[in-house]
């Protein structure tokens, strides 16, 4: 017979507290978001506020990657900002290439009993990469001038912010979405297994956090 193998009080507070949600239960804020899909949306913060899609899983993959991507400290820049444009999209590269290398290692665990998907998956997430990055693209017109943060009033950069976010919407909005429904594409008409992928991604997380103590 196998005996339980509890972890002892030291290594249990050890662990890092990852929390991983699905995105149908993301914060009402975010819903309001005309352009909040629950099938491609997600959002890692830090480690114990990470949300992601319960959906096929090519996407579900994906999405996981770019958002774990983001809590990666290792070419993380500090110049993110409303005026600067450039470094987020330079961000955003960072997320999608960075989080794969940490997730791949383990999508051999998640396909045990089929290891010919992976390629699949791999195939699927270079193509959604790319979609997804053309709909940071097209953001851009949402951003203020380089530099010029500092030199404009709080109040009408809220001003400002509302009247792009509404022209963006009426300009770009259909475009946006149909990227999103060719992310969509990408399905293969297998939902991931939810705890099976937490599983997953809790692993290439905690190898994430192992690393970013590293890092001075």
């Amino acid at each position: 017979m196998f005996t339980e193998q509890k972890l002892s009080p030291d290594v249990q507070e050890n662990e890092p507290n990852i929390i991983i949600k699905k995105s149908t239960d993301a914060p009402l804020e975010i819903k309001k978001n005309p352009f909040y899909d629950p099938e491609i949306w997600g959002r890692a913060n830090s480690e114990d506020d990470i949300y992601l899609p319960d959906s096929d899983e090519p996407i579900s993959f994906a999405i996981a990657a770019h958002e774990i991507g983001h809590l990666i400290k290792d070419g993380k820049g500090n110049d993110m900002g409303l005026d600067n444009f450039e470094a987020t999209r330079a961000e955003e590269q960072r997320a999608w290439d960075k989080g794969w290398e940490y997730l791949q290692k383990y999508l051999g665990d998640y396909y045990l009993d089929n290891p010919k998907m992976i390629l699949q998956i791999q195939e699927a997430f270079e193509k959604i990469k790319i979609l997804l990055k053309q709909a940071t693209d097209l953001s851009e017109d949402m951003y203020l001038e380089f530099g010029s943060l500092g030199t404009i009033d709080p109040n009408e950069i809220k001003t400002i912010q509302k009247e792009r976010r509404k022209a963006f919407s009426s300009e770009k909005g259909g475009a946006i979405k149909q990227l999103f429904e060719d992310v969509k594409k990408e399905k293969i008409g297998i939902k991931s297994d939810w705890d099976k992928f937490v599983t997953i991604i809790k692993k290439a997380v905690k190898d994430i956090l192992i690393d970013n103590n590293k890092i001075k």
